[in-house]
C-alpha cells in the first residue's frame, strides 16, 4: 500500500505527554459503570451515521494525514449518536473536516515538532479534546465545503497551524473527553454505548476480505482508522474498522451492510495487534461515560 497515504507517526513519549494532562488518560480506569455492557450485541454506528447524515461521509485522503480522518470518522459517529438520542448541540450539517485536525494535532498540540507528513493518534484526540472538530462548510474566506490535502499540508506546517478565526468557532463544538483504550471489550462496551474509538497502528492488513468480510493482518501500515461498529453475537466477535483510502481500495464479500472501503477485524487480532501499541482513544460527547441505550 502507497506509503504516501498512511501518516501515523509511532511514538510512545508523545503520547505519554498526552495522557499525563487528561483527565480520564485511561479508559479502564472509568470502564466500571459500562463494563460487559456489549456482551453479545451488535450496534452499528455507521448505520446511526447514514441515518442522521442522509449520505455515509466516504473519505479518500490525499497526503500521510490519515490520523486526521481517522479522528474525523470518530467524531462523527459522536455527533450523529449525539443527534439520534436527542441530546445533540446542534443539528447534522456535514461530515467533520480533517483540515484542522491534522493542522492542530500537528501545531497546536505537537508544537511543529514534525517535519514531513503524519501526526500523532493522541495528539488528534487532545486537539478535539481542546479546540474541538469543525463541519465540512464555509467559515468566512475559508472554505472546508471539500477536503484539500494541500491545504492540510500548508497548514500542518510547523509554524503554520489551524487560522485563529477557525480555533474560535471549533472551541463550540469539542469532544468532552478523550481516554485510552487497551483491549477489545472496552470497545466493545464503548461501541455499544454509542463512543466512538480511534485506532492507530503499525499494523497492515490484506486488500480483500474473506467471505465473512473480514480481513486478514498482513504487512505494515503507519496508518490510524476508526472503528465504527461491533458485533459480538457473530460466531467470530470482532469489530467494523472504517479506513480513508476511498471506496475501492479493498474488495470481497460485506455483511452488516457495512459500508465501502471497510472490513471487519477479529476480536483477538484488534487487541494484540493494534490496540496493544497504546495509542487508540475512545471519544465520548458527554461528560464521562454513562451507560446510553441504542436501538
Amino acid at each position: 500500500m502507497n506509503p504516501e497515504l498512511q501518516g501515523w507517526v509511532n511514538d510512545p513519549r508523545k503520547v505519554e505527554a498526552v495522557m499525563n494532562q487528561l483527565p480520564f488518560p485511561v479508559f479502564g480506569d472509568v470502564w466500571e459503570s459500562i463494563k460487559g455492557s456489549g456482551k453479545d450485541k451488535v450496534v452499528l454506528l455507521y448505520e446511526i451515521i447514514r441515518k442522521v447524515a442522509k449520505e455515509y461521509p466516504y473519505r479518500s485522503q490525499d497526503i500521510g494525514d490519515c490520523v486526521s480522518h481517522g479522528a474525523a470518522y470518530a467524531v462523527d459517529a459522536v455527533k450523529a449518536v449525539d443527534i439520534y438520542l436527542k441530546k445533540d448541540f446542534e443539528e447534522w450539517i456535514a461530515e467533520t473536516a480533517t483540515e484542522d485536525i491534522y493542522a492542530g494535532s500537528r501545531v497546536q498540540i505537537g508544537g511543529g515538532s514534525i517535519g514531513g507528513d503524519g501526526s500523532v493518534g493522541a495528539w488528534a484526540a487532545d486537539y478535539v479534546s481542546k479546540y474541538g472538530a469543525l463541519p465540512r462548510q464555509k467559515y468566512g474566506d475559508i472554505d472546508l465545503t471539500t477536503y484539500s490535502g494541500s491545504k492540510a499540508r500548508k497548514w500542518g506546517s510547523p509554524r503554520a497551524g489551524v487560522p485563529k478565526e477557525l480555533l474560535e468557532i471549533a472551541k463550540q463544538h469539542p469532544i468532552q473527553i478523550v481516554s485510552r483504550v487497551d483491549n477489545y471489550e472496552q470497545v466493545r462496551d464503548l461501541i455499544a454505548n454509542g463512543y466512538a474509538v480511534t485506532i492507530a497502528s503499525d499494523q497492515g492488513f490484506t486488500s480483500e476480505r474473506d467471505d465473512e468480510g473480514f480481513a486478514r493482518p498482513k504487512g505494515s501500515w503507519s496508518h490510524q482508522m476508526s472503528i465504527l461498529g461491533v458485533d459480538d453475537e457473530y460466531k467470530r466477535p470482532g469489530v467494523l474498522v472504517q479506513n480513508s483510502w476511498g471506496r475501492n481500495w479493498i474488495s470481497g464479500p460485506k455483511r452488516n451492510n457495512q459500508p465501502d472501503g471497510s472490513f471487519w477485524v477479529d476480536a483477538e487480532e484488534i487487541e494484540r495487534r493494534i490496540l496493544s501499541q497504546g495509542d487508540s482513544w475512545a471519544f465520548s460527547g458527554y461528560e464521562g461515560f454513562k451507560p446510553r441505550k441504542l436501538n
